[in-house]
């Protein structure tokens, strides 16, 4: 008989054939298992971003194959409890966990209502299990622990910058964007990003359109496409921002 606690378990399987190229454009908030975007770029081969909602007292675990991919969660609404490597942390809005393939993490919630969860996997054609391994472990960190610097424009939390086996370079900031301001002037550059807003209202330029992005949304920006981020809200906007090469 299934217990109301049963574990939920969920094992990634990928598809490594041809995968359409993901298009530029803000991707809306979609929970219970379904996928914002998949697809390829540049520099990953199958990369995509899922929305998961947890009732109370259900868990959800991510394993992947040594040869699969590696994923990377955020907590969208908290607080979640989080076992991974044998630690169990209680970890809340806003905090992450990167997860190296062949390892395992679970997600369970201890509230009475449902918590959410970003999940991404990303996968190369040409991995490098070494380069990985040598920039660490799979790990966790706490909102709470993230280093705040104040700037003319809101603040910056600057979380890792480090290499994985599936990337070269895996860059993670989070911004905090005051009302009425600008990121900068719209620029380019030669890596794809990804723009996740978690609390807040904003307009992004992408490319030659302006689209709304507002908390849950996240925007998938194609390499060398003007773009920048404009708060329209009366609060301060606080938005992820991932790149990788």
């Amino acid at each position: 008989m299934k217990s109301i606690f049963a574990t939920l378990c969920l094992f990634i399987s990928l598809n490594l054939a041809a995968q359409s190229p993901i298009a530029t454009h803000v991707y809306k908030w979609s929970s219970d298992g379904k996928t914002m975007f998949d697809g390829s770029g540049a520099v990953l081969n199958k990369q995509s971003l899922t929305g998961h909602q947890l009732r109370a007292g259900k868990k959800l675990r991510f394993n992947t194959e040594t040869a699969g991919a590696e994923m990377f969660f955020i907590i969208k609404y908290g607080p979640v409890r989080v076992q991974l490597n044998g630690t169990e942390t209680l970890l809340d809005k806003g905090s992450v966990v990167f997860l190296l393939p062949g390892d395992e993490v679970m997600f369970s919630n201890p509230r009475r209502d449902p918590v959410e969860i970003y999940a991404m996997h990303m996968a190369s054609a040409s991995p490098d299990v070494a380069r990985g391994k040598s920039a660490g472990a799979s790990f966790v960190m706490d909102w709470f622990d993230m280093t705040y610097r104040a700037h003319d424009k809101g603040g910056v939390r600057q979380l890792f910058d480090r290499k994985t086996i599936m990337t070269n370079r895996f860059d993670i900031h989070i911004t905090s964007l005051n009302p009425g301001l600008n990121s900068h002037a719209p620029h380019t550059h030669k890596n794809e990003e990804i723009i996740l807003m978690i609390d807040g209202e904003g307009e992004m330029v992408l490319g030659n359109a302006k689209e709304k992005i507002i908390t849950g949304d996240a925007a998938w920006v194609e390499s060398n496409i003007p773009h920048n981020i404009t708060n329209i809200g009366k609060r301060p906007a606080v938005y992820f921002a991932i790149q990788w090469n």
